[in-house]
């Protein structure tokens, strides 16, 4: 990696470490530049302005978590095994940051239509991901007829998304552990309808 690279590698993990901690408002060119240790100049030379720059934070947050999400449920062909996977997933995702940055900027896209614009077509992508994975476990068995996947899909986003919101306002994480917990029983439901040696 050359040390442009390097350098702005450094800045776009300051800026999801800032969003994450910080939030949205508090985000500034000068917040970033301590939390990455570097003066706030170099953010302009590498970046347009700070919406460019927190569009390709999210980008390269979501491009990292997307490969590593896809490394572990690349191979996975039963619906209790996924969840237990997706469970680990996520707590990933909570001790990354990345998903408070994405819920930090999803709320500040409101202030911006450019922003606005970019923030949605990171989610556009992980709803695709997520229809994707629904997919693999409902297309072809009796349940794809009753289960919407792309609105399932978009349920689950909402439901990352806003579990980090409520999880911020009073730090309670085990509501999170208990939803995984209740999904078991659906993800046993859709197991019983695959086949017993599935291709």
């Amino acid at each position: 990696m050359t040390r442009k690279a390097e350098a702005r590698d450094r800045i776009l993990r300051a800026t999801i470490d800032t969003l994450a901690a910080q939030g949205f408002p508090a985000t500034t060119a000068r917040a970033i530049a301590t939390t990455g240790g570097f003066t706030p100049g170099v953010i302009y030379y590498h970046f347009d302005d700070l919406d460019d720059l927190f569009l390709a934070a999210m980008r390269h947050s979501s491009d990292l978590r997307m490969a590593r999400y896809t490394e572990r449920t690349d191979h996975l062909d039963r619906a209790q095994e996924m969840l237990r996977t997706l469970r680990e997933l996520y707590e990933e995702d909570i001790s990354t940051g990345h998903i408070a940055a994405v819920q930090q900027l999803v709320a500040g896209a409101a202030r911006s239509s450019g922003l606005a614009l970019g923030v949605r077509a990171e989610i556009d992508r992980w709803e695709e991901f997520t229809g994707s994975l629904i997919g693999r476990f409902l297309d072809g068995t009796p349940l794809a007829a009753f289960i919407p996947k792309q609105e399932v899909a978009m349920t689950v986003l909402a439901f990352y998304l806003g579990l980090e919101m409520l999880a911020h306002l009073d730090g309670d994480r085990s509501r999170g552990a208990a939803i995984f917990d209740s999904a078991k029983r659906m993800a046993s439901m859709i197991d019983a309808f695959l086949p017993a040696d599935p291709a």
